[in-house]
């Protein structure tokens, strides 16, 4: 998929330019190394961080962007150019050129990693796996294996797993309420469209009561306590039965949605 458009995102970067100066250093190359290597050393001290060093008198724990210094950024940068056939060379004046102190960068790293676009890439995932399943698989498979390959593209992401770690420590940011509720309303449409298409094509009817808008929430809603229950424990729960209880979830669903739920036990 082609990149996205950084201007529409980045508020901070290049702030006091002119605005087609901006929008062109809010796509530079340069600007998106320094993003995705912060990125890099967000997973290092948040995902993979094992607790302090209790030997160093300098290691204060951890803090969400305490790490996050310009030196520290060209170090990592030249960690990860060493294995790259071009180096993109960054440095701290080229960081300063770009953003005048460390928060205005930070702000801008929240907005980097909740952007819509990492959504609309997972979206789109799910999507060529789906239209890649066989046509004659019963109802029950077909739910399984979208459900393997939205845990698979979720839970798979470390990006995905560092916006929760975000999301659960700064819950009343502007930015992350923005960026999170505009990534719930671009999986319930998706959801809604898929489960219209997937109903219409088992014969199953919605009960008049509901919306196909209101599936996709109740679908959604499952996933996500399943996507982070199985980031706490570290696998997906099952049920006795042996099924994931995502697919568990929407089979008990499914008779106070549909009124012809045996529709499923059908090939379409």
């Amino acid at each position: 998929m082609p990149e996205d458009d950084l201007s529409a995102v980045l508020t901070n970067v290049a702030a006091d330019a002119r605005p087609v100066t901006r929008a062109k250093i809010a796509n530079s190359p340069e600007t998106r190394a320094f993003l995705d290597v912060g990125l890099l050393l967000l997973c290092d001290d948040l995902l993979d961080h094992r607790g302090p060093d209790l030997m160093d008198d300098h290691d204060a724990g951890t803090r969400l962007f305490a790490g996050l210094s310009q030196a520290r950024l060209v170090e990592r940068a030249e960690h990860e150019d060493a294995h790259r056939e071009h180096p993109r060379m960054l440095t701290v004046g080229m960081f300063r050129d770009r953003w005048r102190y460390k928060s205005r960068y930070t702000e801008d790293l929240i907005a980097y990693l909740m952007r819509p676009a990492l959504v609309e890439h997972a979206i789109h995932d799910v999507s060529v796996a789906a239209q890649g399943l066989p046509a004659d698989l019963p109802f029950a498979e077909l739910v399984r294996r979208l459900v393997e390959r939205v845990m698979v593209v979720t839970l798979g992401d470390q990006l995905w797993s560092l916006r929760t770690v975000v999301w659960v420590a700064l819950p009343n940011h502007p930015l992350v309420q923005t960026f999170l509720k505009a990534q719930h309303e671009q999986w319930i449409a998706y959801w809604a469209v898929t489960y219209e298409r997937l109903a219409r094509r088992f014969g199953l009817q919605l009960r008049p009561e509901y919306t196909w808008h209101d599936v996709a929430e109740v679908f959604h809603a499952a996933a996500e306590g399943a996507r982070l229950r199985a980031r706490v424990t570290g696998s997906a729960a099952a049920l006795s039965s042996g099924d994931n209880v995502l697919v568990g979830a929407i089979h008990m669903l499914l008779p106070g949605l549909f009124v012809n739920p045996e529709a499923t036990t059908r090939r379409p």
